[in-house]
């Protein structure tokens, strides 16, 4: 679990630890990270987040903002 204010742009993937269920996002500097999900790995650029994403047989949706 993890509930924080993030220092700086993060890129964050959570998910069960028999990666059943599995989130990801962005969260930029200042904001909230807030999870309840067991594994949280926090990334500080996209390239290695993308990366990982794809090692977890994920392609990540187009980010929009709000």
């Amino acid at each position: 679990m993890v509930h924080k204010t993030v220092d700086r742009d993060t890129w964050w993937i959570v998910y069960l630890e028999d990666k059943s269920i599995i989130y990801y996002g962005f969260c930029p500097n200042g904001t909230r990270l807030d999870s309840g999900m067991p594994v949280v790995e926090e990334f500080y650029n996209e390239a290695d987040w993308i990366e990982r994403l794809a090692e977890l047989g994920i392609t990540p949706e187009p980010m929009t903002e709000e």
